[in-house]
């Protein structure tokens, strides 16, 4: 019986981070992406140039790879706790301090918000996956489900709040919102045992072992090409369908909403659909769907068909990254909180290259559709890299057979 009330109350704890982990994810969702649908007002505000405000989107990344850097040696050390009350807090004082006005203090902002995400969102899909070992795909990617309704609640809330409030009491309310998930998070007993024992943190593996072959090296170049073409495509969808339609506010405030709209979409249908494909050929699937969304936005100039591919874009994207890691953590096992680190480093750096490039791109040639010809070239090159990555997964599962057969045989003989 006292066995029995200990699975219970372990269950209940267990219940309780898997809620406010996904009330967390909600608001990540949410400060993840709120500088696309921002960017056309800071930069009227500040009076940047598609190059400067590409720049901008250096300053969220750049501060995420730091968050990620610091993640796995903290989950590793000290658990999930840390990591999360820490980047909760962060994410608070930066949001707040955005909607001061001046641009100094607003890319720091920018950069004390991308320190957050990297603090909680490789701490919290790894918390997760870690809760659930027996449906990672599954779990994953309904946790970015919940991402991909912050992400589409997000234009629509700061619009809203902002027009009630001004800008300024919109951004007081996120920051608000990331204390009391800070605190709520802090409070779930559940979160410290998952630390690992002091001997253990003190000698982490090596990142070179843990990253020597092919199959790493192959997820963290689709893992940069994919958050790179997700951020480059969420970021400047709101730009490009205002020059298309500058007097429709609703259709560019409208555009990064279906963009991540396809995002939820394709992440409530992920467990579905892995109950009949495999979750490598998903993966392949959604890449197409993404190729297709894009050069429908590229081939119109009409703000309607923009808006359907901006959703058919995030819809092909929606499992790839969540799929990639579930799988990157069943590989590495107990160390993944090591591994896994260097994977968010370089989704960082897909996120602040790509739209970075866009800016430049679009500043060089006049034209911001030429610049939206860099997620169209990272949607090309993850086909390859995913069907590469297939080929390795089967070429290390076969001789994973290979070795079962010859040891039963072995104890036979």
């Amino acid at each position: 019986m006292q066995k029995r009330q200990g699975s219970i109350s372990a269950s209940t704890r267990a219940g309780r981070v898997m809620i406010w982990s996904h009330v967390g994810f909600l608001l990540i969702g949410v400060v993840n992406t709120m500088l696309g649908p921002l960017l056309p007002l800071l930069s009227a505000r500040w009076a940047l140039d598609d190059s400067q405000a590409g720049s901008l989107f250096l300053a969220q990344p750049v501060g995420a790879i730091l968050g990620s850097m610091l993640s796995g040696s903290l989950i590793k050390r000290f658990g999930f706790t840390l990591p999360l009350t820490c980047g909760f807090g962060v994410m608070s004082i930066s949001t707040a301090c955005l909607g001061l006005g001046a641009w100094g203090v607003g890319v720091a902002s920018i950069f004390g918000s991308g320190l957050a995400l990297g603090l909680t969102i490789p701490t919290i899909n790894l918390l997760i996956s870690e809760i659930n070992p027996q449906r990672r795909a599954a779990a994953l990617n309904i946790l970015n489900l919940v991402w991909g309704i912050g992400a589409v609640a997000g234009p629509v809330l700061l619009s809203t709040l902002s027009r009630a409030s001004g800008l300024t009491g919109a951004l007081l309310f996120l920051a608000v919102s990331a204390v009391m998930i800070a605190i709520l998070l802090a409070r779930c007993p559940a979160m410290a045992s998952q630390a690992a024992p002091a001997d253990e943190a003190a000698l982490p593996p090596s990142l070179a072992r843990l990253w020597h072959g092919t199959y790493p090296l192959l997820a963290g170049a689709l893992v940069f090409v994919d958050i790179g073409t997700e951020s480059a495509t969420g970021g400047w969808i709101a730009s490009y369908v205002q020059r298309l339609a500058p007097s429709s506010y609703f259709s560019w405030a409208l555009a990064p909403s279906l963009f991540w709209a396809g995002l939820l979409v394709g992440r409530a249908a992920a467990p579905l659909i892995l109950q009949h494909l495999h979750e490598t050929k998903m993966v392949l699937a959604g890449m197409f769907v993404t190729l297709g969304g894009l050069l429908i936005i590229l081939l119109n100039a009409e703000p309607a068909p923009v808006l359907i591919g901006a959703g058919l874009t995030g819809l092909g994207l929606a499992p790839i990254f969540p799929t990639t890691v579930a799988l990157f953590t069943q590989r590495f096992g107990a160390e993944s909180p090591h591994a896994t680190s260097v994977l968010f480093i370089l989704a960082g750096l897909g996120a602040a290259v790509f739209p970075w490039i866009v800016g430049l791109a679009s500043s060089r040639f006049s034209e911001l559709r030429i610049g939206l010809v860099v997620p169209l070239i990272g949607a090309l090159v993850m086909i390859p890299l995913q069907l590469a990555t297939m080929s390795v997964m089967a070429s290390d599962e076969g001789q994973k057979v290979a070795r079962n057969f010859n040891r039963d045989d072995d104890e036979e003989t």
